[in-house]
């Protein structure tokens, strides 16, 4: 499901641009005093399967113990054939030459974004992002 589009530029209907904003799906334009109101969802959180998450989470916890993130353009210390920065991948799954939490395999690892860890003892886990919820707004101003 899709909860927000990310617009570079809009017109109303009489033409006018009112530029860059977040278009919610079931809620009206609601503009911030400089008419640029910032996307939070699948930023500061994650929604549904976090396939759209493009926040700056990159580390996970395990057993107590916070764990770096591997960048997904490296295969050290653990080797993986298919999660790799493509055309593909970056566009549809937010992949790069960074070592930020996604969820490059949704039908797999459904509980949201995760990573391969940099810890030889510990392949991939989880991230410690939240759920969005009805109690983190769509946008800020």
């Amino acid at each position: 499901k899709q909860w927000y589009q990310r617009r570079v530029a809009i017109t109303a209907g009489d033409g006018e641009d009112i530029g860059p904003h977040c278009e919610v799906a079931g809620h009206a334009y609601l503009p911030s005093p400089c008419g640029i109101p910032k996307c939070v969802w699948d930023v500061k959180c994650s929604a549904g399967l976090g396939v759209e998450y493009r926040g700056n989470v990159n580390s996970l916890t395990e057993a107590g113990v916070k764990i770096a993130c591997q960048s997904w353009n490296s295969n050290y210390p653990h080797h993986h054939s298919d999660f790799h920065p493509t055309s593909k991948n970056k566009e549809i799954y937010g992949l790069g030459k960074h070592n930020y939490c996604r969820n490059p395999d949704p039908q797999v690892t459904t509980k949201g974004p995760w990573c391969y860890s940099n810890s030889s003892w510990v392949r991939w886990d989880y991230c410690d992002v939240p759920q969005c919820t009805a109690d983190i707004p769509y946008f800020e101003h």
